[in-house]
């Protein structure tokens, strides 16, 4: 299996986890923070802007998309708690949101 580098900036942490991941847990397993809510892609407090390797990501669920829309935010932002690594290199923006 291959592993997924996700990158959280400003923190300057790196994590390598498993394909399937959510971005909330591999800032969890990387010592940052990510504030959020209900957990399920539907509030949008976890919004988090991929600054790098957006197609390492699995496509956004429609929960997650529907809320997206809802609040207004451009294609680079994703909920950490739904957004889900694929492969490659993911760099995600702390505090854009």
């Amino acid at each position: 299996m291959n592993l997924v580098e996700v990158q959280f900036e400003p923190a300057g942490k790196v994590v390598l986890v498993a394909p399937g991941t959510t971005l909330l847990a591999a800032s969890q397993a990387a010592g940052v923070e990510i504030l959020t809510g209900c957990g399920r892609g539907m509030c949008g407090t976890d919004a988090v802007c991929i600054a790098a390797g957006a197609e390492g990501l699995q496509p956004a669920s429609e929960p997650e998309s529907s809320t997206l829309e809802r609040m207004g935010l451009d294609p680079s932002f994703r909920l950490s708690c739904s957004a889900r690594v694929e492969r490659g290199t993911v760099r995600v923006q702390l505090g854009a949101f």
